[in-house]
């Protein structure tokens, strides 16, 4: 096989040489017809030359009768040239080869008496008459598909590790206008895929030094196109969806995060080459990115990653602790501090009620987090701030550091929320019917929302009928009490009405008759009132309100057997 991969190798090399030197050859031919021009006030020369594959240098000279002489130079690939278009063009007393650059791109470098015009789409090159403009016309026309054959040869690197080499090799110093910038690029080696461009933009005046830290994995490969302004050249590209991922610093300190990067080039072939590259590194990158995220199939492992990555952060003037403990049930700690004040916020969740499909990381105030919501949006998160109670909520973030920590925050996150879901055990699997009615009757416990005190009992009206259920609340604050009694049938509630309901600080569970039918008895404070058509249950631990609303729908079901 060694001997195979190296015989192919050889071929390509000759084929590759055939086709250069080919090539060469007509571009030999062109200089040979580049002949001096005579008009009526000016004398023309002229001389093509190949820089480099098939990019070639012309230069044209012009003297009138006085003795001024203008120099004009262009230098374009061939490649890019239209074919379509390599026509003749005549001006008063000169026949010129006009050429233009495939869908009008401004690829030809254009300088003027040795200073640097800009880049242009169309060049035109002196002829003698007609027939030496014909043969010229033939000569680039035939020459086009060769030039395209040697671009396609151009850069054989293959492999992630040639391509990250060639990045760090290739991105260079450049000059812009009237600022040069030292360019430098250096893959990192604290995970795949990432790297970071150094880039100081130098003026007559100034230095400003700006790192960027970012994964080729998250280019947008779409996104990549050249900037062309006066004589600048250079290549952009922004990430996926355009976020914010890439960190950015400035002369050394924090400056939050972009979705952008510019890197400048000296010419349209640096360009063009990087732009190359990227489009076959980014696949590679996002394949070693993938490959680096762990799976996992047990909470304890899931979890331990998780913490790893749970991290504090300094944000210079501002700090922030950040801690996780728990299984599925998570308590999450955020301490944030400044030189004016601590605040401390707590999070009480579940994580089967949490949506893994939408946990994502964004940016916020030059801040990277992970944010994550509840499942239908329900306000499942019990927040406390400062150790006091501070209502529910339905989503979560958790700073990172940068957009690797985030990127494995959510991984880890989402493989423990389908851990949850995978192994959640129903606490009433192996209990009868009356055994769940028993269940009810012990834990409708004493409540306090507010100023108020709430106290629930369940009982049987009748021993012999599971069906029938009694239901009395007493509320009671600093005003008095009052007392409800609700009397049912288990079979009379629409299980699909039973729910949540929650408040910006209260957590109760509603249900509601079938039809919405005013069945349910009702007393207020000992006396009978209208009939109802549903009831609440005060609660504040969300626990017991998911397993109210399971155990009430199991003995509906049961009952309706």
């Amino acid at each position: 096989m060694k001997y195979l991969l190296g015989f192919v190798c050889l071929i390509f090399s000759i084929y590759s040489y055939a086709q250069n030197a080919e090539f060469e050859g007509i571009v030999s031919e062109i200089q040979s017809n580049l002949v001096e021009v005579q008009t009526g006030d000016e004398t023309y020369t002229h001389e093509i030359e190949v820089l480099s594959h098939s990019v070639l240098k012309y230069t044209q000279v012009e003297v009138d009768k006085k003795g001024d002489r203008e120099e004009l130079v262009y230098e374009f690939n061939v490649a890019d040239l239209d074919p379509y278009v390599v026509r003749e063009e005549t001006k008063q007393d000169i026949i010129y080869l006009s050429l233009t650059v495939d869908n009008g791109q401004k690829f030809i470098k254009e300088y003027e008496n040795g200073e640097v015009k800009g880049y242009v789409s169309n060049m035109l090159m002196v002829t003698k008459n007609i027939d030496n403009a014909r043969i010229i016309k033939d000569l680039i026309k035939k020459a086009i598909p060769l030039a395209e054959k040697i671009m396609s040869n151009k850069l054989s690197v293959e492999t992630y590790p040639e391509m990250e080499k060639w990045l760090e090799t290739n991105i260079v110093n450049a000059e812009s206008g009237s600022k040069s910038y030292n360019q430098t690029l250096v893959a990192l080696e604290d995970f795949p895929g990432n790297v970071r461009l150094i880039q100081t933009a130098i003026t007559s005046k100034s230095s400003v030094e700006k790192q960027y830290i970012f994964n080729l994995a998250d280019i947008n490969i779409n996104s990549l196109k050249f900037n062309i302004s006066g004589s600048s050249f250079s290549l952009d590209f922004e990430t996926k969806r355009k976020q914010k991922l890439i960190k950015v610093l400035d002369n050394g300190a924090p400056d939050g995060f972009d979705d952008e990067i510019e890197i400048f080039t000296n010419n349209v072939e640096e360009a063009r080459d990087l732009k190359n590259i990227l489009t076959k590194a980014v696949p590679l990158a996002e394949d070693k990115v993938e490959e680096s995220i762990q799976k996992f199939e047990t909470l304890s492992t899931a979890l331990d990653y998780l913490k790893k990555y749970v991290l504090n952060i300094d944000y210079g003037d501002e700090s922030m602790e950040q801690s996780i403990e728990g299984d599925c049930l998570i308590k999450f700690i955020q301490i944030d501090a400044d030189a004016k004040s601590t605040k401390k916020t707590e999070a009480q969740l579940n994580l089967i009620d949490i949506n893994g499909n939408l946990i994502d990381y964004d940016v916020s105030s030059d801040k990277m987090f992970v944010e994550f919501t509840t499942k239908e949006s329900l306000d499942l998160l019990k927040m406390y701030e400062n150790d006091e109670f501070d209502g529910y909520d339905d989503e979560l973030k958790i700073y990172a550091e940068n957009i690797e920590v985030a990127r494995r925050i959510k991984a880890a996150l989402t493989d423990a929320i389908k851990i949850c879901e995978r192994d959640y055990v129903d606490p009433f699997a192996n209990m009868t019917i009356e055994q769940k009615i028993v269940w009810l009757t012990e834990n409708m416990n004493e409540v306090r929302v507010g100023d108020k005190t709430i106290t629930q009992t369940f009982e049987r009206l009748d021993e012999s009928d599971l069906e029938k259920i009694k239901l009395t609340k007493l509320e009671v604050d600093a005003k008095g009490g009052q007392e409800e009694i609700f009397e049912f049938n288990f079979t009379d509630i629409n299980p699909k009405s039973i729910q949540y309901k929650i408040g910006s600080k209260t957590l109760a569970v509603s249900f509601e008759t079938k039809f919405k039918e005013d069945i349910i008895k009702y007393y207020k404070d000992g006396e009978i009132e209208n009939y109802q058509d549903g009831f609440e249950l005060s609660l504040t631990d969300i626990e017991k309100a998911r397993n109210v609303i399971l155990v009430f729908n199991q003995i509906i079901a049961e009952l309706n057997e």
